[in-house]
C-alpha cells in the first residue's frame, strides 16, 4: 500500500513539474504579439480508438485436475471506439478562449469458456460465510464472464495562448473538471450439479480544478506538431455492491462506500495538426491515467477453512485509457488572417 501511495505521488510531482517547466519557459521567453487574429466560436470533434489498461477484473481461478497447478482468469479488455466533443468561444488577440468538453468510453466486453478436467472457483464476490466458496465448480463445466466500463468527463476551461518564440507557442490551461466511472463484472457458471451467479457494481464521481500546458511548434503554414499534458485534482467518492446467488439459491450480498478519495488524472498527447483557412485537421496519439476513485472498494476476500484456491486481488489503484484518435476542428467566427491552431 505505501509503494502505490508513494507511486502516485511521483505520478503527481513529476506532471507539475512538467507543467511548471512549460510554465517558466513561456515567463522567461520574449513574448510579442500574435500575429494572427481571431474572434467567435468553434467547435471540435474527436474520435479515438481506445484501449483500457491494468483494470485487472479477475473472475476466477482454474485448477489443473492432475498439477493442481492454478491460472488466474482475468477479463480480456479490447480497444473499443470513445470521442471527445467540445464547443468554445475565441475572445481575439491575446485574450484567449473559454471551452466546454465532454469525453466518454463506454463499451463491454464477454468471455465464454469450458472445463473438461480440473475445476473452477469464482473470485468476483469473495470469501464470506456462508458463502458458497466451500464447494468449487468442478468439471465438465461451462461459464461466461462480463466486463462493462463507462467513463465520462465534463470540463470547462479557460486556455491562453503565448507567443514565445518565431515558431513556437505556448497554451496554459485552467479549468474545472467533473468525472464520472462506472464498472460492472458478472460471472455464470455451471457443472452437473450447481450453477454459481457472481456480479460486482463500481460508481465513482469527482470534481476538482484541472491544469496543463500544450507546447505548439508550426513547421510550416499550414503544419505543426503540438505537445501537450494536464492533471485534474479532485474530491472523489466511490461505492459498490457485489452478490452472490450460491446453489442454496440465497443471494448474498456485500456494499462499501467511501466518501473522503483523493481523484486525479493525468493526460499526455502528443499530435500533427493541418491548418486549412477556418478548419484544422489532427492525428495523434494520448494516454489518460486515473487515479484513486478507479480503485475497487469490493476486491475478492481470500479464501478460508477448506478451500484456499482464491489468488487474491492486485489492489487496483490506477487505470489507463490509451489511444490512437483523429478530429476535426471548425472555426465559425470573423477572422483577419489564417487563424492559429486551438486546442
Amino acid at each position: 500500500m505505501q509503494a502505490r501511495q508513494a507511486g502516485g505521488i511521483l505520478r503527481t510531482r513529476l506532471s507539475l513539474a512538467g507543467i511548471a517547466a512549460f510554465v517558466l519557459l513561456a515567463a522567461a521567453s520574449p513574448a510579442r504579439a500574435a500575429d494572427k487574429d481571431y474572434k467567435g466560436w468553434f467547435a471540435a470533434l474527436d474520435l479515438a480508438t481506445t484501449q483500457p489498461n491494468s483494470l485487472d477484473q479477475h473472475f476466477a481461478d482454474e485448477t489443473d485436475a492432475t498439477t493442481n497447478n492454478q491460472e488466474r482468469l482475468v477479463m480480456k479488455n479490447d480497444a473499443h471506439l470513445s470521442w471527445r466533443g467540445n464547443v468554445g468561444y475565441d475572445f481575439g488577440k491575446d485574450l484567449g478562449s473559454l471551452q466546454a468538453s465532454y469525453w466518454i468510453f463506454d463499451h463491454d466486453d464477454t468471455q465464454n469458456g469450458a472445463l473438461a478436467a480440473g475445476s473452477l472457483y469464482p473470485t468476483i464476490f469473495g470469501y464470506t460465510y456462508p458463502s458458497a466458496k466451500f464447494n468449487l465448480l468442478t468439471a465438465p463445466l461451462t461459464f461466461k464472464a462480463g466486463s462493462k466500463i463507462k467513463a465520462r468527463t465534463y470540463d470547462l476551461d479557460y486556455v491562453r495562448p503565448i507567443t514565445v518564440g518565431e515558431k513556437f507557442t505556448v497554451r496554459w490551461l485552467a479549468g474545472f473538471r467533473t468525472a464520472r466511472y462506472e464498472e460492472e463484472q458478472a460471472f455464470d457458471g455451471s457443472d452437473a450439479t450447481a450453477r454459481y451467479i457472481e456480479a460486482k457494481h463500481i460508481e465513482a464521481k469527482g470534481y476538482g480544478l484541472r491544469v496543463g500546458v500544450t507546447g505548439v511548434f508550426g513547421f510550416t503554414k499550414h503544419f505543426g506538431l503540438e505537445g501537450s499534458m494536464a492533471a485534474s485534482f479532485m474530491q472523489a467518492r466511490t461505492e459498490g455492491k457485489t452478490s452472490e446467488i450460491p446453489s442454496t439459491g440465497s443471494t448474498l450480498t456485500r456494499k462499501a462506500n467511501d466518501d473522503h478519495l483523493l481523484g486525479e488524472i493525468r493526460e499526455y498527447d502528443f499530435k500533427a495538426v493541418w491548418n486549412y483557412g477556418r478548419v484544422d485537421y489532427f492525428v495523434g496519439y494520448e494516454a489518460s491515467e486515473w487515479d484513486g476513485l478507479v480503485g475497487d472498494p469490493l476486491p475478492g476476500g481470500e479464501a478460508c477453512c477448506t478451500v484456499s484456491t482464491d489468488s487474491g486481488n492486485r489492489g487496483r489503484q490506477t487505470i489507463a485509457f490509451n489511444s490512437f484518435h483523429g478530429g476535426v476542428i471548425f472555426r465559425f467566427g470573423r477572422a483577419k488572417e489564417s487563424p492559429p491552431p486551438l486546442q
